[in-house]
């Protein structure tokens, strides 16, 4: 198995020069060959080698810049608990509505994130969610820009923004159609198979992917319309990888991180005691004594490449593309190499890093036709995006992408719907 690139220093240090000290200790190091699973621990495919209490401390402390505050009735709150908590600290805009740059600061700032893969992922949103022509998106419903400007219709926030963002087979919420259309309020059920699946009180990454297989085996038997699409279908496996690489806490004594029933519970937004739990709608919160992954160690696109790929070798039907066909356990699977023209292929996805390029090019080929009839200057929503996304592409190694066959996906109905507020 090939070794997987790691983000070279220059495409980071040009976008977030502040990061390069720490960016130049991360790309030291090297992503261990695969697979490694019941190996990994709770930083992801590199180990966290140091901690800094200083450093590593969020402080959510009544009183302070990021005390928790339950959010007003106009902010927006979504199916992201990382967000909806980050959002309740201050660390994005307490509204909900934020921006690209307000997105990189405050998710690296509230959990170590990648600031590459946090940029990568904002565009995505602003793009199919939001409001290309403002550069903002919503980590929830939808919102009026103002003057709509190059928009043709209000930005739709990832509440609703099925199989563009958000998708099917999510670690904590329902499948849109199975929900009356709603995929951003957490099933309590689902949570709490999550949550008595610890061990001893605590969560390892091989129990997020067991949980991941378990949702995604409950979607296509359950759900009519379960599809998969190349990068929304990817974002609830990463999900599940975010759960325990981005919200386990830190200590001297476990720098690689541990994860609590307790923490999760506040994390999403749940309150009460075993067999009594209550979901608080829109109340996630980040604990208080809680320290974060280190900034030598952000968790960025090329770990977040090695989780899926450390999880195809495991359960590799999580990862296809594709959907039922409009009855329960009537999958079908669509080969990547005949929706990318042979340059990727089903065979090889777990390879280097295959599966997040395949994921995050296929997307991109796919804006003009979902942004067509919503933004009046497509080409320059087009140009937006492979501003923001290409540096990582090239910094992963990722091959030109010359086509993209979406025809593929019209046996699926469940590609073509799209929930209403």
């Amino acid at each position: 198995m090939q070794l997987l690139h790691l983000l070279p220093l220059a495409a980071s240090v040009i976008a977030f020069p502040h990061l390069s000290e720490e960016y130049a200790e991360f790309v030291k190091r090297q992503i261990p060959t695969l697979p490694l699973s019941q190996n990994e621990h709770n930083s992801g495919p590199i180990d966290s080698l140091v901690f800094d209490a200083t450093e590593q401390f969020v402080d959510v402390r009544p009183g302070t810049t990021h005390e928790y505050r339950d959010p007003g009735p106009n902010d927006k709150r979504g199916p992201c608990p990382g967000l909806n908590a980050a959002a309740n600290h201050g660390f994005l805009p307490r509204s909900g509505i934020t921006t690209l740059e307000q997105t990189v600061t405050g998710l690296g700032a509230a959990y170590g994130f990648g600031p590459e893969f946090a940029a990568a992922l904002s565009a995505f949103a602003i793009v199919f969610t939001g409001d290309p022509t403002r550069g903002t998106w919503s980590i929830g419903q939808g919102y009026s820009p103002g003057l709509l400007g190059g928009l043709l219709s209000n930005p739709s926030g990832i509440s609703f923004s099925h199989n563009n963002y958000e998708s099917d087979a999510s670690p904590t919420r329902a499948d849109a159609y199975l929900n009356n259309g709603d995929a951003a309020s957490l099933i309590l059920s689902k949570f709490e198979s999550l949550y008595n699946k610890a061990v001893d009180g605590e969560f390892t990454i091989d129990i997020l992917r067991t949980h991941n297989k378990e949702v995604h085996d409950f979607s296509v038997q359950n759900n009519p319309y379960f599809f998969s699409a190349p990068f929304a279908g990817l974002v609830p496996p990463i999900a599940h990888h975010f759960v325990i690489n981005l919200m386990s806490n830190h200590s001297a004594e476990n720098k690689n991180g541990f994860l609590t029933q307790d923490v999760l519970k506040q994390f999403f937004a749940i309150s009460g005691p075993d067999g009594a739990h209550v979901y608080n709608k829109g109340k996630e919160r980040i604990p208080e004594n809680w320290y974060r992954r280190p900034s030598s160690n952000p968790y960025g696109a090329a770990a977040a490449g090695a989780d899926v790929a450390i999880l195809i070798l495991r359960y590799p039907d999580v990862i296809r593309v594709g959907g039922n066909t409009g009855t329960v356990n009537s999958f079908v699977g669509v080969n990547p190499g005949d929706l990318t023209g042979g340059v990727f292929d089903a065979t090889t996805l777990a390879q280097g890093n295959n599966a997040i390029c395949f994921a995050l090019q296929a997307s991109q080929q796919a804006v003009p036709s979902v942004l067509k009839g919503i933004v009046s200057d497509i080409t320059g929503a087009v140009n937006f995006l492979a501003g923001k996304l290409n540096p990582v592409t090239s910094s992963l190694g990722c091959p030109q992408l010359p086509t993209y066959d979406t025809s593929l996906f019209n046996q699926f109905p469940g590609y073509k719907y799209k929930p209403k507020p």
